[in-house]
């Protein structure tokens, strides 16, 4: 046997509680339930009914913006990675075509652009390193001040 069920009663749960609600007050319950890590809205509510602690997550929002910044990057980078491909697998094809000399002049362009957004993506990597250094003790501990 499983010994987290010796110890604990296993009871069923067979009594309901009906409460009609306008849009607005659903809208605020589940609003704060959607702040919580519990999986269905009868385990938060069972808590906040019973007064028993309510588990918040906090959202940290220089995360979130950092977050979105990184996707940003992530697909500029992306789209100019396929252009790059594109232009070598021509180049690889055409290698003695007369043409493949403009398209080595478009690879070079395209390729200043990824260096360009990686650059890019290490200053904005610092500058948020740098914020939450300043908004944090990590600044402390890590010896910077």
């Amino acid at each position: 046997m499983d010994g987290k069920n010796l110890n604990k009663k296993s009871e069923k749960r067979t009594e309901w509680i009906h409460v009609r609600m306008t849009s607005e007050e659903m809208g605020k319950v589940n609003e704060r339930y959607r702040k919580t890590p519990y999986r269905d809205l009868s385990t938060y509510l069972r808590k906040v009914l019973l007064e028993k602690p309510v588990k918040v997550n906090s959202r940290n929002e220089s995360f979130d913006h950092f977050i979105t910044e990184m996707v940003l990057l992530k697909n500029e980078l992306s789209a100019i990675g396929s252009n790059l491909n594109q232009i070598a697998k021509k180049m690889n094809s055409y290698a003695t075509a007369p043409g493949v000399r403009i398209m080595a002049d478009g690879y070079k362009v395209v390729k200043e652009n990824v260096d360009t957004k990686i650059s890019e993506i290490k200053n904005k990597l610092n500058q948020i390193s740098d914020a939450w250094l300043q908004g944090s003790s990590a600044g402390k501990i890590s010896g910077e001040h």
